[in-house]
């Protein structure tokens, strides 16, 4: 017997960039992961509709949201709504005192290559900073996974984000960069 899948179709799905922080109780994760050092703090969900971002630096927060579109959250300090298609990469770039770049793309892929993309990145989610895999809707079809791989230097962080979308043969992939003043040194 089929049960509906976690992860609601990309088409439903959609990224949403506030220029504040969002209380971490109107998402329910799966796994969270956090970074904290003496320039920002990053907090990171993987929630069954997608993922949220929070990013602290300096006393500005911003936070992003990949899930579906119907998820209520606050209007208050929502600065864009955007959704997903095949045919435009969305990029946001935004200023406070940091820079934040956002891209996101989609791939819609055949069932082969969907299927080997997925076994790709089941095996990559074993070095992921966190991933989760969902319940598969039936025996025959993966489960939806979301990893998240972060790297950072002196200046800046960048956090990609992949999220498969079993019933759609679709793979969303968000890249977020954060550029902000390297810390000064004590000399």
């Amino acid at each position: 017997m089929p049960t509906n899948s976690v992860r609601p179709s990309i088409a439903e799905t959609a990224y949403r960039f506030f220029d504040r922080a969002v209380h971490p109780e109107m998402f329910s994760p799966a796994i969270v992961g956090r970074i904290r050092s003496s320039q920002y703090d990053l907090a990171l969900g993987i929630c069954q509709g997608g993922h949220y971002l929070q990013f602290t630096c300096n006393g500005q927060s911003m936070t992003e949201v990949t899930g579906p579109e119907s998820e209520v959250l606050s209007s208050y300090g929502l600065q864009q709504t955007y959704f997903f298609n095949e045919t435009e990469e969305l990029v946001l770039e935004a200023e406070k005192n940091f820079k934040y770049h956002f891209a996101g793309q989609i791939e819609i892929l055949d069932f082969s290559v969907f299927t080997r993309v997925q076994m790709e990145l089941e095996y990559e989610a074993s070095k992921a900073f966190i991933s989760h895999q969902f319940p598969a809707k039936n025996r025959l079809q993966p489960g939806p996974l979301s990893l998240a791989q972060i790297d950072g230097s002196e200046n800046s962080i960048t956090v990609s984000i992949f999220h498969t979308f079993p019933d759609d043969l679709v793979v969303l992939r968000t890249q977020s960069l954060f550029e902000f003043p390297a810390a000064k040194s004590d000399n």
